[in-house]
């Protein structure tokens, strides 16, 4: 067992005759030191471990010690501390944090500088982190984190209109700090607490109505782009407008393959998406598409334009056609609803969504998988369905 000392070196005295109070780490016949930031005048200030002679000698002992402690707390919490060099230990004892005594803050700084979240989320929790941390004590060990902090945090927050997500912001923290193994509490703080669910957007429209848009004539070539794009998306099994604008089309002619965007990071047994590209959709592609085979917002190719073309002018295809509320992401709602209506089975559906394909607690997806042929009989079954 390693065992740690506070000490002094001679060897290593500063050019102003100044000492750097060390911690000496003897352990597997060998020692090491790291060296703090507590620096005394001589070494007349310090005896058997501890700093004397000074008025701020109590302090500096206190600090000391915490420094030791931290230490311990590394090598009590490691199993297998036996088997490495005093080099190593030393390495280890530098580069981890202490599973003890950590606050809020640190957990919300780590989280944010780990976690695999996007620019927009991170910009989003920051924000909310304010809010929480004028209302918590951000310094605060989460340890000393229970129900009346929550409920405390919750009273404080009541008057804003999203107060949920805040809550919500610190139940990730805190599973972070638990996952991590950084706390165990007896009690969880988030029980009893109820957080708002985020409503379900029911956009999706009905055969008929997905019909009345693809039949839609106009000459406002703004409306017909809105429709083409629309239908386009419904085609290809819901696409989503910042995938579509990634094709190139003169490369995918017949077989459309990509990863969607939104969970290219996420672990999915079903990485891509592949199927063959409808005849409807074709139709489609040729008129909208560019000569390098990729389809345009006005000037350049972005999805945020593309978000802004469509709700400029999609109220002009809701006029025409008589239907409320027409979004982009209501083609994708929609090819979703109607093939379940039609009795796809889920994890195709799930399979052209882009999304990860649900187990359901079963262990035959070990064995079977979806296809790139199941996801095209599929889809035409839908297409069919407009006919």
């Amino acid at each position: 067992m390693a065992t740690l000392n506070a000490v002094i070196v001679p060897a290593k005295v500063l050019k102003n005759g100044r000492h750097k109070v060390r911690i000496s780490i003897a352990h597997n016949g060998e020692t090491r030191y790291i060296a703090t930031n507590i620096i005394i005048d001589s070494d007349k200030e310090f005896k058997n471990g501890s700093i004397v002679k000074r008025p701020d000698a109590s302090i500096l002992n206190t600090k000391l010690r915490g420094i030791i402690q931290q230490y311990q707390n590394i090598i009590d919490e490691s199993n297998y501390i036996d088997g490495i060099t005093c080099p190593e230990l030393v390495y280890l004892l530098k580069n981890t944090k202490s599973n003890r005594k950590r606050t809020l803050k640190s957990i919300f700084e780590e989280y944010i500088e780990t976690a695999n979240i996007k620019q927009s989320s991170i910009n989003l929790y920051k924000t909310q982190w304010k809010t929480i941390s004028s209302y918590i004590n951000e310094n605060i060990i989460i340890d000393n984190i229970n129900r009346i902090t929550i409920l405390g945090l919750e009273k404080n927050i009541s008057h804003l209109v999203s107060k949920s997500n805040y809550l919500v912001l610190l139940r990730i923290l805190l599973n972070h700090a638990k996952r991590c193994g950084y706390v165990q509490y007896r009690v969880d703080p988030m029980n009893g607490i109820k957080l708002t669910p985020i409503p379900i957007r029911q956009s999706w429209l009905s055969v008929d109505e997905i019909k009345r848009i693809r039949d839609f004539k106009t000459n406002n070539k703004c409306a017909q782009r809105c429709r083409d794009l629309f239908m386009l998306s419904y085609y290809l099994g819901g696409i989503n407008i910042i995938d579509l604008l990634q094709i190139n089309f003169n490369e995918q002619t017949s077989t459309i393959h990509y990863i969607r965007t939104k969970t290219n990071n996420r672990y999915k047994s079903n990485p891509f998406v592949e199927f063959d590209i409808p005849e409807e959709a074709i139709e489609v592609i040729n008129r909208l598409k560019a000569k390098d085979g990729y389809i345009y917002a006005t000037s350049y190719q972005h999805h945020s334009s593309y978000n802004a073309f469509l709700n400029r002018h999609m109220p002009k295809l809701e006029a025409a056609t008589g239907i409320k509320k027409i979004l982009y992401y209501s083609a994708r709602k929609s090819f979703s609803q109607h093939a379940f209506n039609l009795g796809i089975n889920t994890s195709v559906i799930d399979y052209i969504l882009g999304h990860k394909i649900d187990k359901g607690g079963s262990s035959l997806y070990s064995y079977i998988k979806v296809t790139p042929e199941m996801a095209t009989i599929a889809i035409r079954k839908v297409l069919d369905n407009l006919k």
